[in-house]
């Protein structure tokens, strides 16, 4: 597992580090700023976040999350999911989830959240990590951009109604 890794910003210094289970109530937070930001509408529920979270925990070598913490408040949250392909012999990383608090953004929170789940993904012997987003998030899809990623593919998504038996 990654240590803590501290970086000037323009507040303070902000920490890269693991999620911990005395994070979920930011990252709740956080999850709901990031929903305001895309078309979902699913209600977040801070059990099913913190059961998720717990079940997410116990398989390190699939799921990696990721905080950044500034002045001891967390601030920026990066979900990384690691799997395996037949076409790429070490793994693809892809990040699920990203997002930096609303008076947060603009001083590079984001993008070394970003840095450091590739540092993670290399140390587990990924050969690439992906990120996808959504169609109408421009900004996302700029920052993606700025951070080293290109368009390599189109991803096609297919939601289920869970409430259907």
């Amino acid at each position: 597992m990654m240590s803590g890794k501290s970086t000037g910003g323009t507040n303070g210094r902000v920490e890269m580090r693991e999620a911990r289970l005395e994070d979920l109530e930011a990252i709740v937070a956080l999850l709901k700023q990031l929903q305001r930001a895309t078309s979902l509408s699913n209600p977040i529920e801070p059990a099913v976040v913190r059961e998720t979270f717990r079940a997410m925990f116990e398989s390190p070598q699939v799921y990696r999350n990721f905080v950044a913490v500034e002045d001891g408040r967390v601030v920026g949250l990066l979900s990384l999911v690691l799997y395996r392909t037949l076409l790429h012999a070490g793994g693809t990383a892809l990040i699920n989830e990203l997002v930096v608090a609303e008076g947060a953004r603009g001083r590079g929170i984001g993008g070394r959240l970003v840095e450091t789940a590739a540092e993670a993904a290399r140390e587990c012997g990924m050969d690439e990590i992906e990120v996808g987003t959504e169609r109408e998030n421009r900004s996302a899809r700029r920052f993606y951009r700025r951070a080293g990623f290109d368009r390599q593919y189109v991803l096609f998504g297919r939601e289920f109604d869970c409430s259907e038996g």
